[in-house]
């Protein structure tokens, strides 16, 4: 039987939401600012920036668009993130 996927990455979640703050950071937007754009709530914003909820697709695409990137510039950002932590967990 296939190995299951781990659907809770911890690791993977934080670097999303590091990825999306600091994007936004570098766009000179507010959480609020991002939020409209997006055609999102300012505390589903935080929630992402905190990693206490994720994205999903319709999300990815909406914020890459209100951030005014690709969604693989987005993308990008976070598999930075995500294997600088994994490149600092190894032993």
């Amino acid at each position: 039987m296939a190995n299951r996927m781990d659907r809770q990455n911890d690791s993977l979640i934080a670097a999303f939401a590091t990825a999306l703050s600091e994007e936004r950071e570098r766009a000179a937007l507010t959480q609020e600012e991002l939020a409209e754009r997006a055609d999102v709530s300012a505390r589903f914003i935080s929630f992402l920036e905190t990693g206490r909820r994720q994205p999903s697709l319709s999300t990815l695409y909406a914020l890459s668009k209100g951030l005014r990137i690709s969604m693989q510039d987005l993308i990008t950002a976070v598999e930075r993130l995500h294997e600088a932590e994994d490149t600092d967990s190894d032993p």
